[in-house]
């Protein structure tokens, strides 16, 4: 009867409860950084193709310059695509708790969806094409000298270390995501 752990696991649990205001609050914080995101991406998926175009158009072998094109054409796909799952609806500053809350629901729900689809959506597998396209050609051309094999070694490490750190960011706002829809559905369920 006096065991700590079972007073501790029996005591009674007070339902959490979402206030209006902390919901206004996330849903125009969730809206700002999701046009912040969207913005910054687009940006940078234009920056990109037009760097990747212009090696494209300097490169002198066949298969560097497609590898380059189809790096300058998966930059427009990134954009496009960021455009279209990142970019968050509108958000009206006096839109009143319902429209605020499917507001956020369905945020929660877009970047949930998206970050599952990651590889297709952001059309990364296209991106790996255009980078093996542009190096695996001037690996095998300098097979013999082992200098252009050690400064590209540098790049596939990195370029090793992003993929886990990408694959391992995603799944921590997966999980983070998962955890606020479970919370908007407690409190959802709190409120009928």
């Amino acid at each position: 009867m006096n065991d700590p752990r079972d007073a501790w696991q029996n005591q009674p649990t007070e339902p959490f409860r979402m206030s209006a205001d902390l919901l206004r609050y996330k849903a125009r914080q969730r809206h700002a950084k999701a046009r912040f995101s969207a913005a910054l991406s687009i940006a940078l998926g234009l920056i990109l193709c037009f760097c990747f175009a212009a090696s494209c158009y300097m490169a002198r072998e066949t298969l560097p310059r497609l590898g380059w094109g189809v790096l300058s054409l998966w930059s427009l796909y990134f954009a496009a695509h960021t455009y279209r799952w990142v970019r968050p609806g509108g958000l009206a500053p006096d839109a009143n708790l319902s429209t605020c809350r499917a507001f956020y629901r369905a945020q929660l729900e877009k970047e949930r969806d998206y970050g599952l689809h990651i590889w297709r959506r952001s059309g990364l597998t296209f991106c790996f094409l255009g980078i093996a396209l542009v190096f695996v050609p001037v690996v095998v051309h300098s097979w013999k000298t082992p200098q252009v094999l050690r400064n590209a070694l540098p790049f596939f490490i990195l370029l090793a270390a992003w993929a886990v750190a990408f694959v391992r960011m995603n799944k921590q706002k997966r999980r983070r995501l998962h955890e606020d829809i479970a919370e908007l559905n407690a409190s959802e369920m709190d409120k009928s």
